[in-house]
């Protein structure tokens, strides 16, 4: 039972707004008003801060329940959306101000009560969670300044203890000393899940083409923000605009957004350091950030006032010194069965690393072949339950009628040819982990039931009566919109909030090539020693090749690709790859310009083309289903939508 809260219900429809009220006082919550449009809610809200809001989408006036969200997420105010429906551009809109739940219309007492309960959960965990990593880089800092090492490596140990607070692909550390930019250049670019290289102002030369002194003569140009700001998108074009020195590192590093905090040291140091965090996401700073480096400062301030003062009399021996590169590379484990070192990648590390450890609901999505079942598989080797069991189901691959039973068991004599009881995958995976493959292909009807299992952590199995209490943890993953699926009624949008509590979204194989290399030699050794054979490289042409492919049957495309070069190869190198045709352009009859196709269009392109050299055969050996990597029911489903039909072969 969650604790009572002061609840304010936003609805214009005083009959539902005042069913609420009485469900929510007979289960002990104080309700403090009951709003029927945006500008009551905002009078009651003035008048006593409510712990959590019941907001309708569709309000009376010209402001709508997302345009208060907006309000509310700026003062941290939990908010629960209720609708009675909703089209795409709406979901869409709800989805960005982050709502702590969704109710649809009409629901259950319970259904009410649990979502609460969630949405205080979620509210104290993610407060919790941020206090307590604020907590450890803070200590993290005290046991840094008291370190022997050189300064760089203590100012690196300062930058990789930030990553878990701020994101970032490159941050360069700005001195003044005595009112004056310092001659250090020092910065670290992130180039593995904790691997670091130096960046001086020998690395900025070869990587700029430019010499030392006109890297100084940017550097000079360059006025430093003495606040906490940051730029995305425009805003991060505009600023290079006015600053050569930021210009030049989003030019030869490809940044697209930048973050500033600054560290002002005390009057008697007459200086400060300003770290300057760039990201290769377009959008990937906010105003959370410039919070977040208010409360930074005091701590970071002590640090590097203490390390100026351990290093006062060696600064000049220090200065000079080589460094040794300050690379690391240590090992994570639960990471070993995902290739690779592409900026995105690591992103998506970082954001496993922070969901792994609690018992939050996970939602993979990404297309097919982007390794779903690897990423779902290593939050379950990082978390707290990595000793208990690990149970999968592919909701794509069983026939409706047979879901219920693979869920939730049945017993014997339930139905036709239930011989004996059968414990479902729910009981397995009791303490452990369940992962709910290929979620956006689960029938309607069963949605409803699994909501209810999720949310009231128990079930029945059919022919049933006995409830029976799972602790499990969820991790599901789609190929499918599921934000078009709930548009186009094909899907709970309360299912989908609740199973949407930390997103990780895979990217598709196209927009991480710097990991194509990896990922070639990685299977080019794993069937090397499978079958036998001594190949251990790829020839320059053969990877060049693989670079300008567009992959849309992402690392599973690769793997098979590479796996059949491997048999066909007659020395240690392979020295072509035999890709499918594959056009990556062609011509809009109506107006005679060139267009890319879209991943739909080269998706059905792909796979007509298989099913024809297949003679439309789908299952067995040299089938479709065998040749794309694809389970044949899963092929069966996208076959069925993007429109192609097995008549045609």
């Amino acid at each position: 039972m969650a604790k009572p809260l002061k609840i304010l219900i936003v609805e214009d429809q005083f009959v539902e707004a005042n069913h609420l009220r009485l469900m929510l006082k007979k289960a002990g919550h104080s309700v403090i008003g009951m709003a029927r449009s945006v500008s009551d809610a905002k009078y009651y809200i003035e008048q006593q801060r409510p712990e959590l809001v019941l907001l309708d989408i569709f309000l009376s006036g010209k402001e709508t329940g997302i345009d208060l969200a907006e309000i509310l997420k700026e003062d941290n105010i939990p908010f629960i959306y209720l609708s009675a429906n909703s089209n795409e551009e709406v979901l869409n809109k709800a989805k960005l101000t982050h709502p702590y739940g969704f109710l649809v219309k009409p629901f259950r007492e319970k259904d009410l009560l649990i979502t609460i309960e969630i949405a205080e959960y979620h509210q104290e965990h993610g407060i919790e969670s941020t206090i307590r990593k604020e907590h450890l880089f803070q200590k993290q800092l005290k046991t840094i300044v008291t370190k022997n090492g050189t300064w760089d490596d203590r100012v690196l140990s300062i930058i990789t203890s930030l990553q878990s607070l701020i994101s970032f692909d490159l941050v360069m550390a700005v001195f003044y000393m005595d009112n004056k930019l310092s001659s250090r250049v020092l910065g670290y670019a992130r180039t593995g899940l904790h691997e670091y290289q130096k960046i001086g102002i020998e690395e900025l030369q070869n990587i700029t083409a430019l010499k030392e002194s006109e890297i100084n003569e940017l550097r000079n140009k360059s006025k430093v923000e003495t606040e906490a700001t940051f730029y995305n998108d425009q805003d991060f074009i505009k600023i290079c605009d006015k600053t050569p020195i930021k210009k030049m590192i989003a030019n030869s590093m490809n940044m697209k957004s930048n973050l500033m905090l600054p560290v002002p040291l005390s009057i008697s140091e007459n200086g400060g350091l300003y770290l300057s965090f760039f990201s290769r996401q377009t959008s990937n700073y906010n105003k959370n950030h410039l919070t977040l480096c208010e409360r930074l400062q005091e701590p970071l301030i002590y640090a590097i006032e203490n390390l100026i003062s351990h290093d006062k009399k060696l600064d000049q021996k220090s200065n000079a010194a080589v460094n040794r590169d300050s690379s690391k590379n240590v090992k994570v484990t639960g990471f070993e069965s995902i290739v690779g070192k592409s900026p995105v990648l690591l992103k998506l590390f970082d954001h496993i690393l922070q969901v792994a450890p609690a018992d939050t609901t996970v939602l993979i999505t990404g297309e097919s072949g982007t390794g779903k079942e690897s990423i779902a598989h290593s939050i379950q080797q990082l978390s707290n339950r990595k000793n208990e069991s690990f149970v999968k189901i592919n909701c794509s691959a069983l026939p409706p009628s047979l879901i219920e039973s693979e869920l939730f068991g049945h017993e014997k004599g339930a139905f036709t040819g239930a011989t004996e009881k059968r414990i479902g995958k729910f009981e397995q995976a009791h303490n452990g982990t369940l992962f709910l493959d290929e979620i956006g292909d689960m029938p309607l009807e069963m949605q409803a039931k699994l909501l209810r299992a999720i949310q009231e952590k128990e079930i029945e199995r059919v022919g049933g009566n006995v409830p029976i209490k799972v602790n499990v943890r969820i991790i599901a993953a789609t190929n499918c919109n599921l934000e078009k699926e709930v548009a186009d009624g094909r899907f709970r949008l309360d299912l989908y909030y609740r199973l949407n509590v930390f997103p990780i979204q895979l990217p598709p194989l196209r927009e991480r090539k710097e990991d194509i290399g990896l990922l070639a030699r990685h299977f080019i050794a794993v069937y090397s020693s499978k079958t036998g054979k001594k190949v251990t490289e790829i020839a320059e042409s053969a990877l060049k090749s693989l670079l300008s492919y567009q992959w849309p049957g992402n690392i599973r495309e690769l793997e098979n690709l590479i796996e059949r070069s491997v048999l066909l190869a007659k020395t240690e190198t392979i020295e072509h790859i035999p890709l499918p045709a594959f056009d990556e352009i062609k011509v809009n009859n109506n107006t005679n310009e060139w267009y890319f196709k879209t991943i739909q269009e080269n998706e059905r392109e792909h796979i007509i083309n298989v099913l024809e050299k297949c003679n439309g055969r789908i299952r067995g050996a040299g089938g479709a289903s065998e040749i794309l990597g694809l389970p044949p029911t899963t092929l069966a489903s996208r076959m069925q939508k993007l429109g192609i039909k097995r008549s045609h072969f």
